[in-house]
């Protein structure tokens, strides 16, 4: 009974210097947690006179890292976060001439076939499938120019004089009138054809729609007749009436 009397205020006396040792250390580390916001990093004196050292080198490494001195994955990821410059824009080239400029610029240098006959003031059209062209003529001076499609190989536009016999604002072009089943390879069916003008038979002067308009002034491409965009086709079916003299040549003009 003696010894355990004697053992209770050993542990209790143990046990205060392990809570006097504890206090000591935390009043020894608060001086160095407050040197760490000190402005210079200089040492400074704590309240129990101890000097407390700067802040270790490590402690003072910069923030950032070299380009150069990343890993290859890192690199990696820094490259694919950086911002892309804008990609050089072509500009378009500008568009070209209208057929109806390129018409108007023509007007200056075209004149009439030299074997040609005509009134002073006659007005009559001619038709150029040599360079896909026709033209308003009012005598010898030309007041319209229009880029045409005129009759492809086998069905050439007619060469020769004639005069405008009938007209049709708004027709339906079929090839059965020809005896040509409309559903051939060789057949047509249009509907809507506008400012129709028959000068030779079925060979009419009329706007066509169903052509790309590089066709115009470049290539062959009707069944016979002269092909003109809506512009042209309405001017020319002002232009003319019935008796209107209408005269296609192979060149010149």
């Amino acid at each position: 009974m003696h010894t355990v009397g004697f053992l209770r205020p050993l542990r209790l006396f143990l046990l205060s210097l392990a809570v006097l040792e504890l206090l000591a250390l935390a009043g020894l580390g608060l001086p160095w947690l407050r040197g760490l916001g000190s402005d210079d990093g200089a040492a400074s004196a704590s309240p129990t006179g101890l000097r407390v050292s700067p802040l270790p080198p490590w402690a003072l490494l910069p923030t950032t890292v070299a380009e150069g001195d990343l890993v290859p994955f890192q690199r990696a990821l820094v490259e694919a976060n950086a911002p892309k410059p804008e990609p050089d824009v072509v500009p378009a080239p500008p568009p070209g001439p209208s057929i109806e400029e390129i018409g108007a610029q023509e007007l200056a240098t075209t004149v009439p076939p030299p074997d040609v006959t005509f009134g002073e003031n006659e007005r009559w059209i001619l038709v150029n499938t040599a360079t896909q062209r026709a033209v308003a003529f009012e005598g010898a001076k030309p007041v319209r120019v229009a880029l045409v499609t005129t009759g492809m190989p086998g069905w050439v536009t007619p060469w020769g004089e004639y005069q405008v016999y009938a007209r049709v604002e708004n027709e339906t072009m079929d090839s059965t009138t020809l005896g040509i089943p409309s559903d051939s390879a060789d057949g047509w069916h249009v509907e809507d054809v506008l400012f129709t003008q028959h000068f030779n038979g079925p060979v009419t002067i009329h706007y066509n729609y169903w052509r790309p308009e590089s066709y115009f002034g470049n290539v062959a491409s009707s069944h016979g007749c002269v092909g003109m965009r809506y512009n042209d086709a309405k001017f020319f079916w002002d232009f003319a009436t019935i008796g209107t003299r209408v005269v296609v040549v192979p060149m010149g003009g």
